[in-house]
């Protein structure tokens, strides 16, 4: 059952373009307690972008819905604040129901909120096969997790690190360690 909950929700996650639903404006939204933090960290360390701009060949909106394929259209150029809320909170549930389907350890609150934003600014899928997910799993090992997080501060094609993402990896690691 669980490899099925796993193969769903990288379905969802790899097909939902960041385009899909902007003709519908969501009602103001309600962000439960447990994800208050996690929200709020999301919100400040991606930025509001109303319009599209390109960072390392992705196009970027919103709080950081990704579009992979610059060769397509956009079909819409402009997101609103309350859409993007909206879908950043669908995000970071889906995320959070993603690691409660893969991770076999207990997991504080707080080192949810640091994987939830790991996996949000890298992929579920480059999640699922990276190095930290197996460590949990295999060698039920806390401790290497901040290790790994310092290493992933390398943006596609760069050679050196990018200093956007040592300093949100390093956050992520306090996170982590609290």
């Amino acid at each position: 059952m669980k490899t099925i909950i796993i193969i769903a929700l990288l379905a969802v996650s790899i097909t939902l373009p960041a385009f899909e639903l902007w003709d519908i404006e969501p009602r103001q939204i309600t962000v439960p307690a447990q994800y208050q933090d996690i929200y709020m960290f999301l919100r400040r360390v991606e930025r509001f972008h109303a319009t599209w701009f390109v960072r390392s060949g992705i196009r970027i909106i919103g709080y950081g819905d990704r579009d992979y394929d610059l060769s397509n259209p956009v079909n819409k150029n402009a997101m609103t604040e309350n859409m993007a809320n909206w879908r950043l909170l669908r995000n970071i549930r889906l995320i959070d129901n993603y690691l409660d389907a893969v991770v076999e350890v207990p997991l504080s609150r707080h080192q949810k909120d640091a994987l939830i934003s790991y996996i949000y600014s890298t992929s579920i899928p480059e999640f699922t096969n990276g190095n930290i997910l197996r460590m949990l799993n295999q060698k039920r090992d806390y401790g290497d997790v901040s290790n790994e997080l310092r290493k992933a501060v390398l943006l596609p094609g760069d050679k050196s690190p990018n200093s956007w993402l040592a300093s949100r990896r390093s956050q992520e690691i306090s996170l982590w360690s609290r």
